[in-house]
């Protein structure tokens, strides 16, 4: 579980707040699990993997450590651990993915595995405005069924993700349902697969003091270990969980409502 060294090879810039940082490095993984990326004095946080080889990953200014990292230049070097945690199993035929914001990281590296299997795949991208959707055009370059929603219309289908999920799920004999992005939106998809019978797995997004070491307790929800349980969890477990879709803990560790 100690850092390893890695260059950047190359970074792009996605849309106003994100960077695609590539890096000279290949690795095993499952979609759905992350990385802890350590920058030297400043600090380690949680990251999908959006491709394992080459290992990328996606940044959003969202914070101090976001915005240190997106000052990185090719050629510079930053430390990791992992692939931590539970991923996706890619199951049944007919499969969607819902992501809202900056939750399409893992499920652009589901796509690719599941297409790889040929399996059929719809994809539900969200978010805010057009300037801050994602992968819409890579999502496409794999050959997969794209939906995109933006809350203020601006660009597909005003409204959010779930708002077509329903129907995109009966229309296509979806038989998966998979996810990442904001929690409430996750709440919503998962009460509708429960109401159509479709399976749903989700990956929640947590604060990850430690990394998958189990010891700071940063990222629990009634007591269940995201960064060891997680980040991926069956929505029928979820129910069990009555923080989910409700409350989390900010980096005080205070628990406060969503």
């Amino acid at each position: 579980m100690l850092p390893k060294l890695v260059k950047i090879k190359k970074i792009i810039k996605e849309n106003q707040k994100v960077k695609a940082f590539i890096f000279e490095e290949r690795i095993k993984a499952i979609p759905g699990q992350y990385l802890m990326i350590w920058l030297p004095g400043i600090g380690e946080k949680p990251f999908s993997i959006v491709n394992p080889d080459p290992l990328t990953i996606i940044v959003a200014q969202v914070g101090p450590f976001s915005a240190a990292l997106q000052k990185l230049a090719p050629g510079k070097k930053l430390g990791y651990r992992g692939p931590i945690g539970q991923g996706f199993k890619i199951e049944k035929e007919n499969i969607l993915l819902v992501g809202g914001g900056y939750g399409v990281a893992p499920l652009y590296f589901l796509a690719q595995e599941a297409v790889r299997k040929k399996k059929k795949v719809f994809v539900i991208l969200g978010a805010k405005k057009k300037g801050e959707l994602l992968y819409e055009k890579k999502f496409k370059k794999l050959g997969v069924k794209v939906f995109v929603t933006t809350n203020d219309g601006s660009y597909g289908r005003k409204g959010l993700a779930t708002d077509i999920g329903k129907e995109i799920i009966k229309k296509e004999k979806i038989d998966m349902v998979y996810s990442c992005g904001p929690e409430k939106m996750m709440g919503v998809l998962g009460k509708i697969c429960q109401e159509l019978k479709v399976p749903c797995f989700l990956s929640l997004e947590r604060f990850m003091k430690c990394g998958g070491l189990g010891i700071c307790g940063q990222c629990e929800v009634n007591g269940v270990l995201v960064c060891r349980k997680g980040p991926v969890f069956n929505y029928r477990f979820l129910l069990k969980l009555s923080d989910f879709d409700h409350a989390r803990r900010d980096q005080a560790g205070t628990k406060i409502r969503l």
